[in-house]
């Protein structure tokens, strides 16, 4: 069993390295969102018309996401959630005075349970009816609210661990969605 000193070095990087991974997810949803929200709602021909693109599209993006998010969630391919509270667990003097027992079950099972969720709502999505934004809504409800847990789990144990704070509020050097403000494609027929 490690130290508490060794623990805490070890639980302080392995949560900046999750909340790095949890910081590019909620760029790519706020980007996603901000997509679905400002150029396809306010461009009737996008909204009302079937694309196999948009569909492409929007697959792609919910079942990344849910991999990714799930990857954080169960630990087989590095740090994971998880796996830190589990080792906390054991260095009990460091949840004294900072979080109840109750408390910590409380996270613990709720990443659980946020695993489990979106586990059942992640099915393959290849046709074409499948792929559209109310058949995806309760993936997206799902991977949203999984999302916003591990977020502000990550940001509770790294003050718990590090007595600091860890900033995952997404920011942008420049407006994503820059490239839709000019005329940028055009297929060639052949």
């Amino acid at each position: 069993m490690l130290s508490e000193k060794q623990f805490r070095e070890r639980a302080k990087t392995e949560l900046r390295q999750i909340g790095d991974q949890l910081l590019g997810l909620a760029t790519d949803r706020d980007v996603y969102w901000k997509f679905e929200r400002e150029i396809v709602e306010n461009n009737p021909r996008l909204k009302s018309a079937r694309s196999a693109y948009l569909d492409m599209v929007r697959a792609s993006y919910a079942e990344a996401m849910a991999a990714r998010v799930l990857r954080l969630l169960d630990g087989n391919s590095g740090p994971s959630l998880p796996q830190i509270l589990n080792t906390l667990a054991q260095h009990e003097q460091l949840l004294r005075d900072k979080i109840s027992e109750r408390e910590f079950t409380d996270d613990c099972a709720a990443l659980q349970q946020a695993s489990v969720r979106l586990q059942r709502v992640m099915v393959p999505h290849n046709a074409h009816h499948e792929r559209t934004p109310s058949a995806l809504a309760s993936l997206h409800k799902e991977l949203d609210a999984a999302l916003d847990l591990m977020i502000e789990t990550v940001k509770t144990y790294y003050w718990i661990v590090a007595d600091g704070y860890l900033q995952l509020d997404v920011k942008y050097a420049e407006y994503p969605l820059s490239i839709f403000e000019f005329a940028w494609a055009k297929p060639v027929l052949a």
